[in-house]
């Protein structure tokens, strides 16, 4: 008995229908807990064992109630075909018609009455409901006649037809109806059956008032090509169809379970056991006739055949001369299921291989050891060589070396042939063995913390080959063939560098070009929806940080196209402690110079310091906050024009002792909602042209309060305690006086120039100050401003008109005001030849006489 065989036996003599766990059953067994592992999950996939997840696994013997049970592959390479055949079944009222197709001798027929037994056992149909089958290629030659076996006929339909005769359609109501080669149906059938398929009734030949009324189920099968022989209106009324793969293209272990069992029932009819040898087994698995399973099964009847005629007597028949060879005994009794090609010593080799790779791991870190270990290990493990999918796997390796590896990643790996299918037949091992309970975390993490970026690529490339992560954990071992003589240089990058940008293939097209020119895996790259939220560009990027196991790294460069430089930034350093280089408008040169420079290993500061040098065209943040130094943030509801316009102005007056940030006034909102006070440490205060409300706590001044005396004082304040001098902001409020001034005038303006007579106006206003010895605040210099420019135009454009109007000046202070305007204005006067008239000095008086 097989160790397996016994774990089996073990369960079920100890358990019976409880559950239990790896440990006390490798215990009852005195096996080790990863042999066991494998038995068990050998077991699971069976079908013998069921199992609970969680820590830790249990398991139980299973009532195996698996549709489509006794069919060879239904959990493996006919899986989704089984599903396909279930739906056929069950779909309401009546299911779905199926076609089968597949080369000759793959087993349409066999498949066929299985959906029949199992709609029984399903109650999709009665236990007495019929199948009846019928093959259009017996009556290729007459298609009349197949017309009268399929429809039946009425009397005198034809000469011959002496009676009212049923057709097969009507034998198989309220059954299945399976028929094959349909492909040689002549087209009147054809539409016959589609009528049929949509309306559920149909006429015999010769009848043409009282049709006949079926519920029968169909299924189809052909050898050909479905488009080349039926007509699209019959194909259209058949919504499902599966494809049976030829006998040479299923998985080893199936085809092994297909032989075992040819062989079984050869048992059964002789009565007899046969010893099977290991080399006939062989022999008979690379079977790659036309005939397929059918011509597998009459070579097994022609092997058993001869070593009977042999010796007919003998109750044990060897299929082989050699009696030394190893062989397996085979009789009525064998579960065709429970053969496994891995022999017990061929699992202790993988469990043993996975220790000796660990313990060399630890103790030589000589590659080209560890990768002689793996080689050993296939080579004593050939007998389990399966061409056909080790051919399959190859081939999509070779894919995913030029399209993950080389295209996207700039690795390229040079490989052979023979190596490749080395490597492939160690993958190949997945399909023998459920590794879900062999443990490889250990194998894992010791490779995660010393060739992490090795690790995330290769889990790139496997799973072009399957995204199963049991398959892409039961692969790791398999990386030192693969990266044998790459992995220092891909380890050698020390950053992380990411890119993002929004379009179909935008940031993996510069990520390409960046890593096939450095030839190295520099940057991993993000393809993003136009519509993208922030939230779940984060997610993007804090995904792949949180996948990186790397224990050297040196810092994080983050490439994207569009958006908040600024929230991007913060929202990285919520999750990531390392340095981190945010840079906004990404382009393949901007990618290329970063790329060259982690390539070459500089240090952090030198690589941001160089990332300036992009300009304008590319924002650049490194430091966590809104800035590394002090600041001013300015941002203008009306656009970030005016809040360039402001800080030129303060950046011409103040000391620039500190940093003049300018803000979209709804970023700078949603930069206030996001952040907490931290962010904001170094910044001084906010201007702004309306008011906002924020739970934080920073000073945040509206401009058009500076105008007024309070608001000018606070705003005075707020930059003394900044460290600047009071003559620097009062030449700084000249400015934004003269600036609005000249902004508001522009427009009303059709003949002087802003520019220029702004200066007149300037002069006039300081003359009243230094006479009076008054300050004036600055939204009455603003309003003064306004009102003496849009004067001095009307004086020009009425100074031919005599002044008709006259104003009375009766007060002391009133006239003093009076002889004093005269007096200022007598310069401009001069200048443009006109008279200020006695009307325009009252309105004057009106502006100025609560300062005099």
């Amino acid at each position: 008995m097989k160790a397996v065989d016994k774990v089996y036996k073990i369960i079920k003599d100890n358990y019976a229908d409880e559950w239990t766990d790896t440990m006390e059953i490798a215990k009852k067994a005195e096996l080790s807990r990863s042999v066991i592992s494998i038995y068990l999950s050998q077991l699971y996939k069976e079908g013998k064992l069921t199992k609970k997840s969680g820590r830790p696994v249990l398991w139980k013997l299973a009532q195996n109630n698996a549709p489509f049970a006794n069919l060879i592959g239904y959990s493996g390479s006919l899986k989704e075909v089984v599903k396909k055949c279930e739906e056929s079944i069950v779909y309401p009222p009546n299911g779905f018609p199926l076609i089968i197709t597949g080369p000759s001798g793959v087993g349409k027929s066999f498949l066929a009455k299985n959906i029949y037994n199992e709609a029984k056992k399903l109650g999709a149909i009665s236990e007495d409901a019929k199948f009846i089958t019928l093959n259009a290629a017996d009556y290729a030659n007459n298609p009349e006649l197949l017309s009268s076996v399929l429809f039946g006929y009425k009397k005198d339909a034809f000469t011959g037809a002496n009676e009212n005769t049923l057709g097969l359609i009507d034998r198989a109501d309220n059954g299945y109806f399976f028929l094959d080669e349909i492909h040689r149906l002549p087209k009147e059938s054809q539409e016959k059956l589609f009528s049929l398929l949509d309306s559920g009734q149909f006429y015999p030949l010769g009848e043409n008032d009282v049709p006949h009324k079926v519920n029968v189920r169909f299924v189809f099968a052909t050898t050909e090509k479905l488009d080349n022989f039926l007509l699209k209106t019959f194909m259209r009324r058949v919504p499902l169809h599966v494809s049976l793969p030829s006998f040479k293209d299923r998985p080893l272990t199936e085809r092994l379970s297909l032989i075992f069992n040819a062989f079984k029932n050869e048992s059964i009819r002789v009565d007899r056991k046969f010893l099977v040898s290991n080399k006939i087994i062989e022999k008979v698995s690379k079977n790659s006739e036309p005939g397929n399973v059918g011509a597998m099964e009459n070579d097994v009847k022609l092997l058993c055949a001869s070593a009977y005629t042999q010796h007919p007597e003998d109750k044990e028949i060897h299929i082989d001369d050699d009696k030394d060879e190893n062989y397996v005994i085979v009789d009525k009794d064998f579960d065709v299921n429970n053969y496994s090609p891995i022999e017990e010593h061929e699992y202790g080799l993988l469990s043993d291989v996975y220790d000796s790779l660990l313990k060399l791991i630890d103790t030589d870190n000589d590659i080209q050891s560890q990768k002689l270990l793996l080689m050993k290990f296939l080579k004593n493990i050939k007998s389990l060589k399966d061409e056909s999918l080790i051919n399959s796997i190859a081939y999509k390796m070779k894919a995913g070396f030029k399209n993950t590896l080389k295209k996207k990643y700039g690795i390229g790996l040079k490989l052979d042939d023979t190596t490749i299918d080395q490597i492939a037949f160690g993958i190949s091992l997945y399909y023998f063995i459920d590794d879900y309970e062999f443990d490889t975390s250990e194998l894992i993490s010791r490779f995660e913390s010393l060739y992490p970026r090795t690790m995330y690529i290769y889990k790139q490339f496997l799973s072009t080959i399957n995204t199963d992560e049991k398959f892409i954990n039961m692969s790791i071992m398999w990386l030192l063939l693969i990266f044998n003589g790459k992995l220092k240089e891909i380890e050698s990058i020390k950053y992380t560098g990411i890119i993002l940008a929004h379009g179909d293939s935008t940031a993996t097209s510069i990520q390409s070009v960046v890593n096939n020119l450095c030839g190295n895996y520099i940057f991993e790259a993000f393809d993003m929806p136009i519509d993208v939220s922030i939230h779940q560009i984060n997610s993007y990027v804090q995904n792949y940080i949180q996948n990186q196991k790397d224990h050297d790294h040196k810092g994080i460069f983050v490439l994207f196209d569009m958006g908040s430089l600024t929230q991007m930034f913060s929202e990285i350093k919520k999750y990531s402690d390392s340095e981190l280089l945010v840079i906004n408008n990404v382009t393949t040169a901007t990618a290329l110079d970063i790329g060259i420079r982690i390539q070459r290993n500089d240090s952090f500061k030198g690589i941001t310091k160089a990332a300036n040098k992009f300009g304008n065209a590319s924002g650049t943040q490194y430091y966590e906050g809104l800035s590394d130094s002090t600041n001013i943030v300015v941002s203008c509801m009306s656009g970030v024009g005016l809040s360039e316009e402001i800080k030129r102005m303060m950046l011409e007056s103040l000391s620039n002792t500190f940093k003049i940030i300018t803000m979209d006034y709804k970023d700078l909102k949603q930069t206030l909602e996001n952040h907490e006070q931290k962010f904001f440490n170094k910044t001084k205060f906010v201007v702004t042209t309306t008011d906002i409300d924020t739970n934080l706590n920073i000073d945040i001044i509206n401009i058009y309060d500076i105008m007024e005396e309070s608001g000018y004082h606070r705003f005075e304040d707020l930059l003394v305690n900044s460290g600047e001098q009071k003559p620097n902001i009062a030449n700084l409020m000249d400015k934004m006086l003269e600036f609005f001034t000249i902004e508001g005038i522009k427009d009303r303006l059709q003949f002087l120039n802003p520019d220029v007579v702004i200066d007149e106006v300037q002069l006039i206003t300081r003359k009243y100050q230094e006479y009076y010895d008054i300050s004036l605040d600055g939204k009455t210099k603003l309003n003064l401003y306004m009102h003496l420019s849009l004067m001095i135009e009307r004086m020009l454009i009425n100074s031919r008109k005599p002044d008709t109007s006259s104003v009375a000046f009766e007060s002391d202070k009133e006239r003093e005001f009076y002889s004093v305007s005269k007096t200022i204005f007598k310069g401009i006067e001069l200048k443009y030849n006109f008279k200020v008239s006695d009307y325009e000095i009252s309105l004057m008086y009106q502006l100025l006489h609560s300062y005099i």
